[in-house]
């Protein structure tokens, strides 16, 4: 039995979709910031996790670049809302749900305004959200389906066309990482498979799932079929080792972990 960790999101779809006919595997789905914890604990044999966090595990992992979540540019789903302008931002209260968010968030600051934020979590300590912060940083399905309000927060920024504007690069999200000595047999084969079968479903995707994830069926099929992509090539390898870097430059991580690929 294989065990697969993703996201619910809607993102993850065309990675995953068709997963569930597929004998010996079995998938379980968290918030991107926990499958990291799930895999080091090997709960997991392989997981969709956010990039950074091969640079923040406490030990080596390997990347499968068989697929994994980027933008092109704009991303719909990472957004930082404002009430003033991003300029002159002091505090981003952030949705932890992703680190490698996060951390593209500080990237970004520090090269567009020549700072970086002070960075608080959107959810107190008691489980409450933080009552109309300056700033707030969200990512996922619920920056559509419960998009802020444009009254309170009317300065916006997508973090994935920030991140084009600065490297001219596509931004990776995410991609299937797993531990060394792992046995995945025929699974990158697997994953590989479908995800370029699923690249010609997106619209039965999108009739499927959508509207249950609070997604307009037009906006889900834009960005699903032309915001995103899910081959890791050349340009998406460029662009994680470019993110870790920065990330370096600016000081979000100690230093910069050689990049391992799984064979």
């Amino acid at each position: 039995m294989y065990r697969i960790g993703t996201v619910s999101y809607l993102n993850a779809l065309p990675l995953i979709d068709g997963l569930e006919n597929e004998g010996n595997i079995e998938v379980r789905a968290a918030v991107p910031s926990r499958l990291l914890q799930l895999l080091l604990s090997s709960e997991l044999d392989i997981a969709l996790c956010p990039t950074i966090d091969f640079q923040l595990a406490p030990e080596l992992l390997r990347i499968v670049p068989v697929g994994g979540i980027a933008s092109r540019a704009e991303t719909l789903t990472v957004r930082v809302f404002s009430k003033v302008d991003l300029a002159n931002v002091e505090t981003v209260r952030v949705d932890t749900d992703s680190h490698t968010s996060v951390a593209l968030m500080e990237i970004v600051f520090a090269e567009l305004f020549g700072r970086r934020p002070h960075i608080l979590p959107l959810i107190s300590e008691v489980g409450a959200k933080v009552t109309t912060p300056e700033a707030i940083l969200l990512i996922g399905d619920k920056v559509v389906t419960t998009e802020p309000d444009a009254g309170t927060f009317p300065f916006q920024l997508d973090l994935g066309a920030a991140w084009r504007e600065i490297t001219g690069l596509p931004f990776v999200f995410a991609v299937w990482m797993t531990r060394p000595g792992t046995q995945l047999g025929h699974l990158p084969e697997l994953l590989a498979r479908l995800r370029r079968t699923n690249k010609n479903r997106i619209p039965e995707i999108v009739d499927r799932h959508a509207e249950s994830l609070g997604w307009p069926k037009s906006l889900a099929a834009r960005y699903l079929g032309s915001l995103l992509q899910y081959g890791i090539g050349e340009p998406e390898m460029e662009a994680i080792q470019r993110f870790w870097s920065l990330c370096a430059d600016h000081g979000v991580i100690s230093r910069v972990r050689p990049l391992a690929v799984h064979e």
